[in-house]
């Protein structure tokens, strides 16, 4: 299944202030206007003026509480492969709006080569995973077989993406209300 291409036609960028907030407000979201913007250098209303037109452009999608794992008992990582019966968009598609309702997953990606998706999914131990298996990601639309590799400890877990100091273009659907964002 192919990632839809981004229309780059209506563009807007980030500028160095906007990249500056994001990376701020990645590390902590909680953080008031008036010390984000002290830490971009902007008045407490410049820096809510730009927080808001990138909530109302999507670019901020939200914000989290960023829950431990371990302290809730779900510290199995696994990585399941699956393979579908058919690669029809119909199949794909059903696979796609069910796995959606599935708790346990918390990524899931289209692939190309041998298998259609990766899943990560978090279960108690690997008992827990293999019920998981059995009765739910095995009993998904088009499933013709599944292979899951457990993770044997974590090395990186980011949730920050990398907003570096190039700018950077967004797609179409995130201009509104950037084009004319000035810092105050």
């Amino acid at each position: 299944m192919k990632k839809p291409a981004l229309d780059r036609s209506n563009a807007v960028v980030l500028d160095r202030i906007d990249r500056r907030m994001l990376r701020e407000l990645q590390n902590d979201a909680r953080q008031s206007d008036e010390a984000l913007g002290r830490l971009v250098n902007l008045s407490p209303s410049g820096c809510r003026k730009r927080r808001q037109r990138l909530e109302e452009a999507g670019v901020i999608k939200g914000y989290v509480a960023l829950v431990d794992q371990d302290l809730v008992e779900l510290s199995e990582d696994v990585y399941v492969v699956i393979k579908l019966h058919s690669n029809r968009h119909d199949d794909m598609d059903a696979f796609d709006r069910a796995v959606k309702g599935v708790d346990e997953v918390m990524d899931c990606h289209a692939v190309t080569g041998e298998w259609d998706y990766v899943l990560r999914v978090v279960t108690r131990d690997m008992h827990d995973h293999d019920r998981l298996c059995d009765s739910k990601l095995s009993q998904l639309p088009g499933v013709d077989r599944l292979e899951s590799s457990p993770a044997m400890r974590r090395i990186v877990a980011k949730t920050a993406l990398p907003l570096g100091g190039r700018q950077r273009d967004l797609p179409a659907k995130a201009k509104s209300g950037l084009a004319h964002v000035e810092g105050k």
